[in-house]
């Protein structure tokens, strides 16, 4: 049996190992979208090849070099949610998170099926004790992509250990041990001890 302490430091450890990796995952594959409502123009091959980059400098960890094409990026095409989404999550990465929420925000008015954003959003309102906006953005999330291993993994923390919702906890942990390429050990744990707390229920 996992005492909360324990569970919690677990947690911990995973969301950090998940989350904080550029070098894989959602965070590096968000695409240059423009507002589904506006009128299509073309980027130019410099946008993409200067968006690319910054994708690469985030994956190879040259925040400094990822964040100023970024920033240039959502100057000069401010209607693009891709820039956005990327630039949120290196403000993320330093704890910056009231331009990590502006930046979020920004991307899924532009894009309303960022659920990069939306994932990130929840994060963020779980930090603040906002529990019940942190469920809403982690729904979207996978309102928009039923898929999102991620967003399945803190939804499925914030059932567990913030709102005692158990039987909703577990759901989604097992879709995000399905969703994922191998099973993660700690999250098997986490529902063997879910199974015995809900029996004891």
């Amino acid at each position: 049996m996992l005492t909360p302490l324990i569970r919690f430091l677990c947690l911990c450890q995973l969301v950090l190992l998940l989350q904080g990796c550029f070098g894989s995952g959602a965070s590096t594959s968000t695409p240059l979208i423009r507002k589904a409502s506006s009128v299509p123009v073309n980027v130019s091959p410099e946008a993409r090849a200067d968006y690319q980059e910054a994708l690469d400098a985030m994956k190879n960890g040259d925040t400094g070099k990822a964040k100023t094409l970024l920033q240039t990026l959502v100057k000069n095409y401010p209607d693009l949610s891709g820039p956005h989404t990327n630039l949120g999550l290196l403000y993320y990465r330093e704890q910056k998170m009231d331009d990590a929420e502006t930046a979020f925000l920004k991307a899924i008015e532009i894009n309303p099926g960022s659920s990069v954003s939306y994932n990130h959003l929840g994060i963020i309102n779980r930090g603040r004790g906002k529990f019940k906006e942190a469920e809403d953005f982690y729904l979207k999330a996978l309102e928009a992509d039923g898929e999102y291993a991620l967003a399945h993994l803190n939804i499925g923390i914030l059932y567990d250990l913030y709102l005692g919702r158990l039987k909703k906890a577990k759901n989604h942990y097992e879709r995000f041990q399905e969703l994922s390429k191998e099973q993660d050990k700690e999250v098997e744990k986490w529902l063997i001890d879910l199974d015995r707390r809900i029996k004891s229920r």
